[in-house]
């Protein structure tokens, strides 16, 4: 076969006999660590498997989710780590990155986890980190998606009203000095 597929012919013309095309030449059809075919050039990249229906829904101009919603739940479907690892940044580095301010990004982060799209995944004092609901998507082979769906929550669209019933946070009192 020749090396250069684009113009291998599809039948052999003294024969007539139909061959088989090279789609990919010998190097790009190895497989194993070092080559992957959907790994496209001229932006290689990983892939994660998305929930199609959920997000349809998501993007409905009903889903109680606007925009910075969207676009911090697709940050964030873009910057995680593979399987169920959190994305380790802070909403001040997601906020530099992104555009919005930091707290649109904390209030988008925290309507996401109210519905389910985003999971608390770690906390270091009042640092919390977030990781993509595997049941919304998930970067990793499907066995482990199947794995890490088995205690993950579903998610809500619409999203849920916060709650208002919650005890509001007691007013700082401030304190008195002492006379020098």
């Amino acid at each position: 076969m020749r090396s250069n597929p684009v113009r291998a012919q599809g039948v052999n013309r003294a024969t007539g006999e139909v061959m088989q095309l090279d789609l990919f030449g010998e190097e790009e059809a190895k497989s194993g660590p070092d080559k992957v075919r959907y790994d496209w050039n001229p932006h290689p990249g990983r892939h994660v498997n998305v929930s199609k229906t959920l997000m349809r829904k998501l993007w409905r101009k009903d889903s109680g989710y606007d925009q910075n919603d969207r676009d911090i739940f697709g940050f964030y479907l873009a910057h995680s780590p593979d399987g169920a690892e959190p994305l380790r940044m802070t909403f001040k580095e997601i906020s530099e990155t992104l555009g919005p301010a930091q707290n649109t990004v904390r209030t988008s982060v925290e309507k996401l986890h109210l519905g389910g799209l985003l999971l608390e995944a770690e906390k270091f004092g009042r640092m919390r980190f977030y990781r993509v609901n595997p049941r919304a998507g998930y970067d990793g082979p499907a066995k482990k998606q199947v794995d890490a769906t088995k205690d993950a929550r579903f998610p809500v669209v619409p999203a849920p009203a916060a709650d208002k019933e919650a005890p509001a946070k007691p007013a700082r009192t401030a304190r008195k000095r002492k006379a020098a």
